[in-house]
């Protein structure tokens, strides 16, 4: 059996007015950020921004930003990929890995879906939902 990460959370708390909330941020295997367990100062669950301080929701993105920093900064290797008009990119690493049980996160400015595919000791491929114009950045976890 393969040892795989699939996600990671990492949980905060912000104050505001005299009150405190908490939410976790959350980065799953395909490299998505996401909030989730957002509770308000009397304990309720929250699903939306809409009924949060703004100091709260500026708190939120800071610790989004926090995240893919520290994301970035573990990472056993990372890189970007310019895209013209492609659909994959091949990945090669410049010293194989011991084993192909890595996990890659991705940072896209658009709205695509990005997946990793034939992933071996000496790479992967990158491979997006439509043809693409643009830059994602990648980072690889052990």
């Amino acid at each position: 059996m393969a040892l795989t990460r699939i996600q990671s959370e990492f949980a905060y708390q912000s104050s505001s007015g005299g009150q405190t909330y908490y939410f976790s941020v959350v980065v799953d295997e395909s490299g998505n950020y996401g909030v989730r367990n957002i509770r308000t100062p009397t304990g309720a669950n929250c699903s939306s921004y809409e009924s949060l301080p703004q100091s709260v929701i500026d708190d939120i993105n800071t610790a989004i930003g926090q995240v893919e920093n520290f994301m970035t900064t573990t990472s056993a290797l990372n890189g970007s990929e310019t895209f013209a008009a492609e659909t994959y990119k091949d990945i090669t690493f410049a010293t194989p890995l011991a084993s192909a049980s890595y996990r890659v996160n991705y940072d896209k400015a658009d709205f695509i879906e990005v997946r990793t595919v034939n992933k071996t000791t000496t790479g992967f491929r990158m491979e997006v939902n439509v043809t693409y114009t643009g830059t994602i950045g990648w980072d690889l976890f052990i």
